[in-house]
């Protein structure tokens, strides 16, 4: 073996991808400006030539694109990827279901982790429309399937039997005549190095395990506990912190502030003005920055704002509402439309009327809205729980 002049952050790095031996997914299938659908076989996961195996003497300087749902190590460690925002409607639970579902893993057997915002690997993350699982839920049955079939072949070949011999349960294959059985660990580098087949071999339904079972959910001890880790939770050296107090009215403007009261708690050090754009008009308030978020909020609170309430209209919910009725009285906006309702509904024997009414929600996450910003002399980084990242 040669010796190898490396330096300390490329040590780190390939000690650190020396351990992942298998990193799969399947990408969503989109039609191009042609209207031509890109092939799965087109994409650099399926192309082992553009997707070699990263070991610790190959690794420096390598970046492989891949849109990633799945990660087996050596050791037989399974990490299921979410690309979707958690916002308490369960995709932390739903997308590693459906991915451990395929794979035959038991979700008490993996690793959920959040993945970061990069659409040429996951597609559209965009949280909204409930679309994370109707709009993922065959790309990522095919994942959990071609990994499992590539770990079934790579058995397969080490005991020299037919693959139909061969089936895979709770995160191992094993060998139906002689019981033998090897762990996903055992199994992944010799399967990482096989084209993923293009047209896996999906369960039917009525053999899952884990899709459409009263499961318990993993994101909730963690959100229990303390243990979770959200977006707010970022810290950096050095930082500041800053609120903003805002008009009670949305197009309400800020004519003047007394800060002096504000000023005077320990830990801040500015205030001022603020305006930001959301949709066609700008929304006003006063910022409070301090070393500290406690002191910050604190003096939020100490804040004197004279608010310019002119040149909009004033409505409350009581209006709302009764406008919303005037409205069920005009044409609606229809997305498409066949038949002819009139005729028919004159022709009914029975006719059922109804009316349906919902207070307004509001919606807000349990974590505050928040965002952290690293701004240096020639770039800015930044972290944001949002919705589309």
């Amino acid at each position: 073996m040669q010796p190898t002049n490396n330096s300390r952050r490329a040590f780190l790095k390939n000690a650190g991808l020396s351990g992942i031996a298998l990193t799969l997914g399947i990408p969503v299938l989109a039609k191009n400006h042609t209207g031509a659908t890109t092939s799965i076989t087109d994409l650099p996961i399926f192309n082992p030539a553009n997707s070699p195996l990263l070991d610790a003497a190959g690794s420096e300087g390598q970046s492989i694109e891949l849109m990633t749902w799945i990660s087996i190590d050596t050791k037989g460690k399974v990490t299921l990827h979410n690309h979707r925002a958690e916002m308490g409607q369960g995709s932390f639970q739903a997308v590693p279901q459906i991915l451990a579902e395929e794979l035959e893993v038991d979700l008490d057997q993996v690793t959920i982790a959040f993945a970061p915002g990069n659409q040429k690997k996951y597609g559209s993350q965009v949280t909204g429309g409930s679309s994370t699982v109707r709009g993922a839920y065959q790309q990522l049955l095919r994942a959990g399937a071609c990994a499992r079939e590539m770990l079934t072949t790579t058995a397969a070949k080490k005991w020299g039997a037919p693959k139909e011999e061969c089936y895979a349960e709770k995160g191992k294959i094993f060998h139906k005549p002689s019981g033998r059985n090897f762990s996903y660990g055992d199994l992944v580098e010799d399967a990482a190095r096989l084209e993923p087949p293009k047209n896996p071999t999906l369960k039917q339904r009525k053999d899952y395990k884990l899709i459409g079972k009263p499961l318990l959910r993993k994101d909730t001890p963690l959100k229990t506990n303390g243990a979770a880790i959200f977006g707010i939770d970022k810290k950096l050296p050095g930082m500041s912190y800053a609120v903003v107090e805002r008009s009670p009215r949305i197009l309400g403007k800020v004519k003047s502030f007394d800060d002096s009261a504000a000023k005077k708690i320990a830990g801040v050090t500015h205030v001022f003005a603020v305006k930001r754009t959301v949709f066609d008009h700008l929304q006003e308030g006063v910022a409070v920055v301090a070393d500290n978020l406690w002191s910050a909020m604190q003096a939020r609170k100490l804040l004197k704002i004279e608010w310019d309430d002119d040149g909009f209209e004033h409505v409350d919910t009581e209006q709302l509402f009764a406008r919303m009725h005037e409205d069920l009285g005009k044409p609606g906006l229809n997305d498409r439309s066949a038949g002819n309702f009139d005729r028919e509904y004159e022709k009914a024997d029975k006719k059922i009327e109804a009316v349906y009414e919902t207070p307004y929600e509001s919606h807000a996450c349990m974590e505050p809205l928040n965002c952290v910003a690293y701004v240096k002399d020639d770039s800015i980084e930044v972290w944001g729980p949002i919705q589309g990242p």
